[in-house]
């Protein structure tokens, strides 16, 4: 049997403590959501457009799997994409369309609880110009994740307040909440001086500048009968 002195046992505890302060631990806060509730009403609305079950699966489960932290710094938009263009094969449904706006501002994973950076290539459907992800409020606002070439929206030269987006442009959205529980409209103040774009705002990608035609406005929500809102499309 091994006998420690009293000496030896207080000597070896204090260098623990020496080597706990001098190296200390940095914990890191996941921020996380339930992601197939991001898609659950476009895929409803999907299928109350005409579209099978399957179809409009197929278009969804890839839309909020991108919501993951491993997904690519595009993957959103491009998902996004993929829902405006079933809404349009589906007579152009507008309620579609709604969603998949609000749906592309979503807040990504961000298990480190940084920023998550933006896509920095304009989107291929001119009802997604000028729209880009919201962060998730407890993100650490001083920091983004990857290799920090991402870190204002395409078109713009700075965002506030940071974590904001044209659908809540007065703050982030909390902590693992769905952005289609808190809005009604992909644009919340559409044409006014918060700095969201408009449809008059410069897209910039890595090679071009293009600036949208009046045709690519994005819908905005008006009033409707008994105080609800519709939604406009484009004539």
């Amino acid at each position: 049997m091994v006998h420690l002195s009293l000496f030896s046992v207080v000597l070896f505890a204090g260098s623990i403590v020496r080597v706990a302060q001098a190296a200390p631990i940095e914990l890191q806060r996941r921020i996380d959501q339930t992601i197939s509730a991001a898609t659950q009403p476009w895929q409803q609305a999907c299928e109350s457009a005409g579209g099978s079950q399957s179809t409009c699966s197929g278009v969804a489960v890839p839309a909020f799997t991108s919501l993951l932290a491993e997904g690519g710094i595009c993957d959103q938009q491009n998902a996004a994409d993929s829902m405006i263009d079933l809404a349009k094969q589906l007579g152009n449904d507008p309620e579609m369309i709604r969603l998949a706006q609000i749906f592309v501002q979503q807040p990504r994973n961000a298990p480190d609880s940084l920023q998550v950076p933006y896509c920095q290539v304009a989107p291929k459907n001119a009802e997604l110009n000028g729209l880009f992800h919201c962060q998730f409020s407890g993100s650490d606002f001083t920091k983004f994740s990857g290799d920090q070439t991402g870190n204002v929206p395409l078109g713009l030269t700075s965002l506030n307040p940071a974590g904001s987006c044209p659908a809540s442009p007065d703050a982030p959205v909390p902590d693992g909440v769905q952005l289609n529980t808190l809005v009604q409209s992909p644009v919340a103040n559409p044409g006014d001086s918060t700095g969201a774009p408009t449809a008059n705002s410069t897209i910039v990608d890595s090679s071009t500048e293009v600036t949208s035609p009046a045709s690519c406005a994005i819908p905005t929500a008006a009033s409707g009968p008994g105080g609800s809102d519709t939604f406009n499309l484009p004539g």
